[in-house]
This record gives structure tokens, C-alpha cells and sequence, in this order.
């Protein structure tokens, strides 16, 4: 009896809600952002959708210029967690608004409204108080960006025995439902000279992408057609610079990462050295509703020790008497 009891307890604690881990999902932060820096940004060119940086932001831009279909955000278009130590003006456009949580050395034009704070006032900042960086972006982010690195690769990268290969190299999906999976290194992604992405019937497509520096030569043929649906990991890269327009939503949370071209879609990266645009290609892919790969929640973690721990004092009673 006491161990049917234990067992129902433990189930029903198993089944208890799983606690968020902060204010943000992934999927939020990469519906609602177009570029999430945990060091310092900088760029000469435009940010199409919002942008939230851990860092300082040492190079001006114009923000929220067509943020597209990007998702309402309690936050403003931009976002800098230290200083904007740029002396040339930053201009946030659409009515977007700025909040500057350190000083701005150079002038901001906030155009459209949209509500500004630099260094605390004169507005109160967007959301109040801002929430810790670290919590609401960096570790929903960092976390998924592991999570799809253990995903089982389902489907494979064509080789050089391809007709025309390294030119106009298709990459298709296995065939099935869900997601694609490619495991990815560097060098097998250095070799085609230009690629296109073919889901064949699946909802979107993972690349893990193992290797510490590449430079993305080739041409992205279909690049803007996908890039709501695909998702490059580039899991231990320290050293990103995409030279050829890029399609699809890039996590590097170690990188340091540079464009010449357009990126289309939402970047989360350790720097950010902009030579080119990022478009607002917010993803289509939907992780809040069952994680890529199941991992408990902490507090899920805990409810599960307890009810191991309340079956393990069940069974020692049991054995005493």
C-alpha cells in the first residue's frame, strides 16, 4: 500500500509543469530578434529587426528599419546592456525606441518615437527594470544551441561524387516528417563552390556544424527562400565570417562573427563586426512546445530526486520490517 502511494506521489511529480528557466523561450528570442550579441557590436550597415547587446556597442547602424514579421516584443529595437561608446549616430527607426543601460558617447536618433533611456532616464527603460542578460538570452540560447548539437543526423550532405560538383550542390533532406538533421564539419562546407537547401517535404532543417573557424565562400543559391526554416549550429566555432549572402537563423555562442553580405535571419553570437546587412527572417521553427531533445527542467530535476528519494525510504522501511 505505502509503495502505491509513493508511486502515485511520485507521478504526480513527475507530471507537475516544468518551471521556466527565465522570461524568454529560444523560439521567443528568435521571433522577436534579428541579433543577440553577449560581447560587443558593431556594424555599417542596417539591422532590419531588433537588436539586444550584452556588450558595449562600438559602431553605429540604423535599427528596426523593416523588421518584418518579427513578433511584438516587450523590448525596444535596441538594446545594449553596456555603453554605446560610437560617436557617429545611431539611428533606430519605425518608432522602435533605445535603451542604453550604460552612457552614449555619440547622438541617437530615435526616429518615430518609440521611447528612449540612456543610462536610466529620462524614460524608464523597456521592460522595467531590465532583466538580467544572462537569464533571459544567453542561457535559453546557449541551451538550445547544445540541445540540437545531441540530435541524431538523419540525413547527409552530398559528396564530391555529385554531377558538377562543388558547383550548384543540392543539399536534400532524407525524406520523412519533422526535422533534418545534418552533422556538418567546416571543411565539408568550405568545399562546394554553391549550394542550395532542399527540405523535401520536412518543417525545417538542422546543420551542426563542428569546427572553430570557417569562411563562407560559397553561394548560397536559395538562401532567402529558407531562411525562416533552417538552423545552422555552429557549435564550437570561435571564428565566423560569411562573405556570400547566408540563409537561416546562425547560432555561435562562442563566435566572433563578421558578414560582407547579407544574413538572412537572426543571429546569436559572441560578437558582432557588420560589414553587410542583417535581414529580419525571424524562424518558423517552434522548440517551446517539446524541446529538440528532452532535457528536465531543474525544477523538474529536483521533483524527480524527491520522488526517487521517497521510494528509496518506502523500500528501506519495507526491508527493516
Amino acid at each position: 500500500m505505502q509503495l502505491r502511494s509513493a508511486l502515485a506521489a511520485f507521478a504526480f511529480l513527475a507530471a507537475a509543469p516544468a518551471v521556466q528557466a527565465g522570461p524568454l523561450t529560444a523560439t521567443e528570442i528568435l521571433r522577436q530578434f534579428n541579433v543577440v550579441t553577449t560581447g560587443n557590436f558593431s556594424s555599417n550597415s542596417d539591422v532590419e529587426g531588433r537588436t539586444v547587446v550584452g556588450g558595449n556597442a562600438v559602431g553605429g547602424a540604423t535599427f528596426f528599419n523593416n523588421p518584418g514579421a518579427a513578433e511584438a516584443s516587450e523590448f525596444r529595437a535596441l538594446t545594449v546592456y553596456g555603453s554605446a561608446t560610437v560617436s557617429n549616430p545611431l539611428n533606430v527607426n519605425n518608432g522602435g525606441g533605445v535603451t542604453i543601460a550604460g552612457t552614449a558617447a555619440g547622438p541617437i536618433n530615435t526616429n518615430g518615437g518609440g521611447g528612449r533611456s540612456i543610462g536610466g532616464g529620462p524614460d524608464a527603460a523597456a521592460p522595467n527594470p531590465l532583466p538580467s542578460f544572462a537569464e533571459t538570452f544567453v542561457a535559453p540560447l546557449s541551451a538550445l544551441s547544445a540541445e540540437l548539437a545531441l540530435m541524431t543526423a538523419n540525413s547527409t550532405l552530398p559528396g564530391a561524387a555529385t554531377p558538377g560538383f562543388p558547383n550548384n550542390v543540392p543539399i536534400t533532406a532524407s525524406a520523412g516528417e519533422g526535422l533534418a538533421v545534418f552533422n556538418v564539419t567546416v571543411a565539408e562546407l568550405s568545399a562546394f563552390a554553391s549550394f542550395s537547401v532542399n527540405l523535401n517535404g520536412r518543417e525545417g532543417a538542422i546543420f551542426n556544424v563542428t569546427g572553430t573557424s570557417y569562411t563562407g565562400q560559397a553561394n548560397f543559391l536559395n538562401a532567402t527562400s529558407v531562411a525562416r526554416d533552417v538552423i545552422w549550429n555552429f557549435v564550437d566555432a570561435t571564428s565566423l565570417d560569411f562573405q556570400r549572402q547566408w540563409g537561416g537563423t546562425v547560432l555561435a555562442p562562442q563566435a566572433a562573427v563578421r558578414n560582407h553580405t547579407p544574413i538572412e535571419g537572426s543571429l546569436f553570437a559572441a560578437s558582432y563586426d557588420g560589414r553587410g546587412e542583417m535581414h529580419s527572417q525571424p524562424t518558423r521553427l517552434d522548440f517551446r512546445s517539446s524541446d529538440p531533445v528532452p532535457v528536465p527542467e531543474p525544477a523538474s530535476l529536483a521533483l524527480f530526486g524527491l520522488g526517487l528519494a521517497g521510494l528509496g525510504l518506502v523500500r528501506r522501511r519495507q526491508r527493516a520490517a
